[in-house]
């Protein structure tokens, strides 16, 4: 809590919980390396941290990392909520950590969203080589007297895509979590069931389908050059076998006469 906040009276001081999501990390060009995201909030008990490293999928990389923690913030003279500002930098790292080079940072003013439920936002970083985008869940639930009024600050951080933004609800942050988890699990036990479907259909089909072989053409043209003997001794048509014999049997007496 910062030393000026002592000599402020308590009906200006106002506790919010503060509950975030680091969701994932989208449209970024790259192929390799590891990626972690620095965090730190400003006047809030638990004030910086850092996700664990993931590798880039699809040009996408996923954290679903949660940070819940206590934020004392002042009210002004003019009734606005004072400021409770989140800065995130994303790293890249590659070579075992050897190196290290920052993808783009992020910062937002957390005031904006105070009893406002949950509200899933994509945001575009700054300071950063390519339109990467970084998605967070954040929710500001007020803690302290309830009837302590105050107002909003004007949003100052544009949201990248309206689209994408969802209804704030009263979900809590690890239900989102849970949710993200709970469909990715169905998702891989999907894709899993049809690939096995897929290989029980192709093992019927080499199984079932068995190869009709053609007769060779000079299998069904041999019993017609083949000396043959049928079961009645008819041999109506003589083989080429029965004249190669008739002719060597001719010979000799045809040698016979020449020489008488």
């Amino acid at each position: 809590m910062p030393l000026l906040n002592l000599f402020i009276s308590k009906h200006r001081k106002v506790d919010f919980e503060v509950s975030i999501l680091i969701r994932d990390l989208a449209n970024v060009p790259l192929v390799s390396g590891l990626y972690y995201v620095k965090w730190r909030i400003r006047n809030a008990s638990h004030a910086s941290g850092m996700t664990e490293r993931a590798p880039i999928n699809d040009h996408s990389v996923f954290w679903n990392y949660p940070i819940n923690t206590m934020a004392q913030l002042v009210i002004n003279k003019q009734h606005v909520l004072g400021s409770c500002e989140l800065k995130l930098e994303i790293i890249q790292e590659l070579s075992g950590g050897k190196e290290t080079q920052t993808v783009g940072t992020l910062s937002i003013n957390l005031s904006e969203y105070a009893e406002s439920g949950v509200t899933t936002r994509r945001y575009l970083l700054d300071h950063c080589k390519f339109n990467s985008t970084v998605k967070l869940s954040i929710r500001m639930s007020q803690k302290s007297d309830a009837g302590t009024r105050f107002q909003l600050p004007q949003p100052q951080k544009s949201m990248f895509s309206p689209q994408d933004m969802s209804t704030p609800d009263d979900r809590s942050i690890e239900s989102v979590a849970s949710e993200r988890k709970l469909s990715s699990s169905s998702s891989a036990v999907a894709s899993v069931a049809a690939a096995t479907a897929t290989a029980n259909n192709t093992a019927n089909a080499m199984v079932t389908a068995s190869p009709q072989l053609k007769k060779s053409q000079s299998a069904m043209s041999l019993p017609h050059f083949c000396k043959q003997t049928t079961p009645f001794g008819s041999t109506d048509e003589q083989s080429p076998t029965d004249l190669v014999e008739q002719l060597f049997m001719r010979k000799p007496a045809m040698n016979v006469q020449a020489s008488s």
